[in-house]
């Protein structure tokens, strides 16, 4: 999980793209060393990230998980 909101960080920070924690599975990924060797390319996609869960990821912390609706 840690991971994966270091990677939403790094898409904002950077690249001024929201994604959602799938969606910036794989730069997580990337970053981790996990992707292999050689050229990596990441498909990015979904931006159902609510405004709070975002806003403590920017800040460093890891959002609480939703609870059932």
């Amino acid at each position: 999980v840690e991971a994966i909101c270091d990677a939403i960080r790094l898409l904002v920070l950077r690249n001024r793209v929201v994604a959602e924690g799938a969606g910036a599975a794989p730069v997580a990924a990337a970053i981790g060393g996990m992707a292999g060797g050689g050229t990596v390319a990441c498909v990015v996609s979904g931006g159902n990230l609510s405004r709070a869960a975002l806003q403590c990821i920017l800040e460093g912390r890891i959002p609480p998980r939703p609870g059932p609706p």
